[in-house]
C-alpha cells in the first residue's frame, strides 16, 4: 500500500476536522509525487447566502411560468375527473399559452436596445 501526502487548504482541513465531507478533485504532481485537493466551492456553504426564490413570470388558469437563474419552468395541472382526453387537451393548451407568451415578449436587454 502506497500513501500520499496532500495539500489541503485551511477550509478544507477545518471541515475534515469537523467529520464533514470535502467534495472536489484531487491531482498529483509525479516530481514531487504531492497531491493537490481542489476542493469544490459551494455558494451554500458560505455565511449568509440565501437561495434565490425563482420568479413567476405568468399565471395561467392552471398553470405558471417561472424564471430561475439558469432555466424557464413551466407547471401545468388538469383534474382527473375532467377524464384523460380533455386533461390532455387542457394540459397541451396551458403549456402552449405559456410557451407562447415567453417567445413573445421581450427581455429587458431587447427593450433598453430599443431606446
Amino acid at each position: 500500500m502506497h500513501y500520499i501526502t496532500l495539500a489541503v487548504d485551511d477550509k478544507s482541513y477545518a471541515r475534515m476536522m469537523k467529520g464533514l465531507r470535502v467534495e472536489g478533485t484531487v491531482g498529483i504532481n509525479l516530481e514531487t509525487l504531492i497531491g493537490d485537493l481542489n476542493a469544490f466551492k459551494r455558494l451554500s456553504r458560505e455565511p449568509g447566502y440565501v437561495r434565490p426564490k425563482p420568479v413567476t413570470l405568468f399565471n395561467t388558469v392552471s398553470g405558471r411560468l417561472n424564471e430561475t437563474a439558469r432555466t424557464y419552468n413551466i407547471y401545468v395541472s388538469a383534474k382527473k375527473d375532467m377524464g384523460r382526453r380533455r386533461s390532455a387537451t387542457e394540459l397541451l393548451s396551458q403549456a402552449k399559452e405559456l410557451t407562447d407568451y415567453l417567445r413573445n415578449t421581450k427581455s429587458i436587454e431587447e427593450i433598453m436596445d430599443e431606446v
